[in-house]
């Protein structure tokens, strides 16, 4: 008796072949998702202009985007960088937000500000300051006098002679200090217009 012959229908094959793969894609993607690299975790808003000091920063276990080239890992030692751009509490390290002491050249400024001062304004915010010098009238039109300072702190004025204004310490370009200084022992107003939110902490 001829042995049956049994064939199997392509269909079913394919199908198979699909879900297999399918499996197999799906395995892929946890395990991409799962992996983690070991990278530096800021311990404090960290301020452009800032040396990174020992305490700053801490390493971290996390699941870092496919461009996980763009942040400092743990086989780099930031300790002893300067900080080029704001880092928030929590954040993980960027390559771009440090430095070396000749790539960010910033110096310190403290400011009075007339007037309140948008919730925004804190420590991290990127801040325009404009100027007005006084005139016969009061004050000539208000113009940009430095581009991009980082505000590092402020102190609400307080006690009897308070005012309505508020103390800023700002970093400002070296190259730009001269001009703030100038202005401000010319007496004139100052205000400040926050560019970005600053950085939070995280949760």
């Amino acid at each position: 008796m001829a042995a049956r012959r049994t064939w199997m229908d392509p269909r079913l094959v394919i199908g198979v072949v699909l879900v297999l793969a399918s499996l197999a894609g799906v395995w892929l993607v946890v395990q991409e998702s799962s992996r983690t690299e070991r990278a530096w975790s800021a311990t404090r808003t960290l301020l452009p202009g800032e040396t990174i000091g020992a305490g700053d920063v801490e390493p971290v276990d996390v699941r870092l985007p496919q461009s996980h080239a763009h942040y400092l890992d743990a086989s780099h030692d930031p300790v002893g960088l300067v900080v080029a751009s704001t880092v928030g509490q929590g954040e993980v390290l960027p390559v771009r937000a440090v430095g070396t002491a000749a790539s960010e050249d910033r110096a310190a400024v403290v400011i009075d500000v007339e007037g309140a001062l948008p919730r925004s304004v804190r420590a991290g915010a990127i801040v325009d300051v404009w100027t007005a010098a006084p005139a016969d009238d009061g004050f000539a039109a208000p113009d940009v006098l430095v581009d991009g300072a980082v505000v590092v702190g402020l102190l609400e004025d307080e006690g009897i002679l308070a005012t309505s204004g508020a103390q800023l310490e700002l970093l400002v370009p070296r190259d730009e200090t001269a001009r703030l200084l100038e202005a401000v022992s010319n007496q004139h107003a100052l205000s400040v217009v926050p560019l970005t939110q600053p950085v939070e902490a995280a949760p």
